[in-house]
């Protein structure tokens, strides 16, 4: 299973959020509550450090997107930790949503913590951002 659905990078071993900066240059930002040893360079944006880097220097930059179904409905994994899942509810059940304890609503979406055991079906589709650029940039 995934951490995060949404972009990451790996430089110098340690793992970011990240994104594209242009066409040569990926910024990368530090997760929350993850100690970092290559801390230099980062500037602070409120309660975000930031940094950008060459996209040749980067280990690896990629998007995995989880799915899963919990209880026989389809939802989105946004994140795990410690064995539990951030998730977004993917079906239109709007009163089996209300029924299961799912916060939110019908206008803004549905949301739900969830004890990873419980997830069933899972798939994790992995998009290979630093393959598809060094195809582009070869050399």
């Amino acid at each position: 299973m995934t951490h995060y659905s949404q972009e990451i990078a790996e430089y110098r071993g340690e793992t970011y959020f990240a994104g594209a900066e242009d066409q040569e240059h990926v910024w990368l930002r530090k997760i929350p509550n993850q100690a970092y040893a290559n801390a230099e360079g980062f500037q602070t944006y409120g309660n975000r450090e930031l940094k950008t880097v060459a996209t040749k220097d980067l280990d690896a930059w990629y998007q995995e997107t989880c799915k899963a179904t919990w209880r026989g409905q389809p939802f989105n994994v946004i994140s795990t930790t410690n064995g539990k899942a951030e998730a977004g509810y993917a079906g239109g059940e709007y009163v089996w949503a209300q029924q299961n304890g799912l916060e939110g609503d019908q206008y803004n979406g549905f949301t739900a913590t969830i004890d990873e055991h419980e997830l069933q079906d899972v798939q994790v589709d992995r998009t290979d951002f630093l393959q598809r650029w060094k195809e582009k940039n070869p050399g």
